[in-house]
């Protein structure tokens, strides 16, 4: 078959797949734009792998077109927005770009599109962040309430939950992005695109500057808790670039955890996953110390002294 011809075909084919998963989602109230956001990104993903950006970008431009005529603006938002991380991350295995940055920059653009649509244009999207965030008050005070217990007088409660808001439509976008990559690596592998195996857990770390970056963070948090700051926009920050550097450390804590029990026991590969989920909610804080020792420490390269690299893969 032409090249050429080729291309409409496949460009036709991805379009006609985004338009009977809108057909699906306005038939179900719109809950794939809820829920399955991750998925929209996918045949975006196989086309940009296959031809590059440049062929890419009319395809998308006809996806927006289709979003447009059987949803609202906000299914076009996500259409667009989701199609454009797709057009990313093919475009990289086409360029064969790393593995590891790849998966960075899906998690990042995934973040900016859930916090622009949860935070910045919430009221257009939908949110009342305002009457969520005085329900949730209401809420929580009500189970101090119950439990007898009190709210320390140096938390604003009401400023504690709007940064959680902030926070955790961050680390939704960030797993959006992630299970965008896992899904697309698997049909593209199925698909026998050439994809750049995946990066051992043993051999993923980052550079230790971001250990302190995420120790700074982790003793802003406190501070702000303790000794609340004047400002309010100053501990709307504190307590929100705090929260990412305390969950920051606590993930790599739970890696490196993994990996010391990896390396020294195979054996106890499952046991080590469920010891770092309890060690996450019995004593966090002594993780988070663990992976900030991880990260700016030589014991991750003391660790890998002396084994080889299928044993890391393990």
């Amino acid at each position: 078959m032409n090249n050429n011809v080729r291309k409409l075909t496949d460009g036709a084919m991805m379009c006609a797949i985004v338009g009977v998963v809108l057909l699906i989602n306005r038939q179900f109230g719109g809950l794939f734009e809820d829920m399955f956001l991750f998925l929209f990104p996918i045949p975006m993903v196989f086309y940009s792998a296959k031809y590059g950006w440049k062929d890419s970008i009319i395809v998308l431009i006809a996806m927006c077109l289709i979003a447009f005529m059987l949803g609202s603006f906000v299914t076009l938002f996500y259409v667009g927005s989701e199609s454009l991380i797709g057009l990313f991350y093919g475009n990289g295995i086409y360029t064969h770009q790393n593995s590891h940055r790849l998966v960075l920059i899906t998690m990042f653009m995934g973040a900016v599109v859930n916090v622009l649509s949860t935070v910045v244009f919430a009221s257009f999207f939908g949110y009342d962040i305002a009457a969520e965030t005085k329900e949730l008050e209401t809420m929580m005070g009500n189970i101090f309430a119950q439990s007898g217990a009190e709210i320390p007088v140096t938390i604003n409660l009401g400023q504690y939950i709007r940064t959680i808001f902030v926070v955790t439509a961050i680390l939704t976008g960030v797993l959006q992005g992630f299970v965008t990559h896992v899904l697309s690596r698997l049909l593209l592998k199925r698909m026998r695109f050439n994809v750049e195996p995946p990066t051992p857990v043993a051999l993923y770390f980052p550079p230790k500057w971001s250990g302190y970056l995420g120790f700074l963070g982790f003793r802003m948090y406190y501070y702000s808790v303790y000794r609340p700051l004047p400002n309010e926009l100053a501990q709307n920050l504190f307590q929100g670039v705090g929260m990412c550097g305390f969950l920051y450390l606590l993930i790599y804590g739970y890696i490196g955890l993994i990996v010391v029990l990896r390396i020294r026991n195979p054996k106890l590969r499952g046991v080590g996953m469920l010891l770092g989920l309890l060690a996450m909610f019995v004593m966090p804080v002594g993780l988070v110390i663990f992976g900030f020792l991880y990260i700016t420490t030589d014991f991750h390269a003391r660790l890998l002294e002396g084994v080889s690299y299928a044993e890391k893969n393990k």
